[in-house]
């Protein structure tokens, strides 16, 4: 099939309603108070600024679109290799807690990182349910290139509804730049192994920019090129 056909075979009434429905949902969202910290508030006095009210947004819209409509779902929280899709996130807490994080609030460094690791962890499976589970499948039998640049630009003008400016990436259109890259790499992530969790905890990596990033990145990029490996041979193998 060509690429003018691939095109037309997409169902754009269906994504333009999921995206329209996500779009009206988060802006709604991002009006009410904290949910999260309104919960954290009452067990800890630690002012933690996750919000997660647009990523139960992206969940339930993905959830009830594809319990609704007639996309199929290959792509799952654990997907085809479940303890390969474990190790990833096992791989982002182990690093980032061996090498700490500062902050302000006088905590352990270690435990620090470990907390930070979870909760940015939790939203981005959320958020990887549209962006990299739905929208993706949704998009049928499309090649890479066009999934993975229909799930980058949808996912960059969201974040116009999240963020209150872009100045830490330098602009919005660098912004959207690394979102199309990115969404190239995470594409790929899901296409390999079918695993929400697998790409949630690829989005992570980036919690902070440095040697543990970049260590993170190695590690999941090799894991991703062998998934089809065993990770231990059985002895019927030898």
């Amino acid at each position: 099939m060509n690429l003018s056909d691939q095109i037309k075979g997409i169902n754009w009434l269906r994504i333009l309603s999921f995206y329209g429905i996500i779009l009206l949902g988060t802006y709604f969202a991002r009006k009410l108070p904290n949910l999260l910290n309104l919960l954290l508030h009452q067990i800890s006095d630690i002012p933690f600024s996750f919000n997660y009210n647009h990523g139960f947004v992206t969940l339930i819209a993905s959830l009830l679109f594809y319990h609704f409509s007639k996309v199929e779902q290959e792509i799952t929280l654990l997907g085809n290799k479940k303890m390969k899709s474990i190790l990833f996130p096992v791989i982002l807490f182990t690093c980032y807690s061996i090498y700490g994080m500062n902050n302000g609030e006088g905590m352990n460094k270690h435990i620090w990182a470990f907390i930070i690791c979870f909760f940015a962890l939790g939203y981005n499976v959320m958020e990887e349910y549209a962006w990299r589970g739905y929208l993706i499948e949704s998009l049928g039998k499309t090649n890479y290139i066009i999934k993975s640049l229909v799930s980058g630009v949808f996912w960059s003008f969201w974040h116009l509804l999240v963020f209150n400016n872009f100045d830490q990436y330098g602009g919005f259109w660098i912004f959207f730049a690394f979102c199309i890259i990115f969404a190239f790499i995470l594409t790929f992530a899901v296409s390999r192994t079918k695993s929400i969790l697998v790409a949630a905890t690829v989005h992570a990596f980036i919690i902070q920019t440095n040697i543990v990033a970049l260590i993170c990145f190695v590690i999941f990029f090799l894991l991703l090129l062998t998934w089809d490996k065993q990770l231990i041979k059985s002895n019927n193998d030898s």
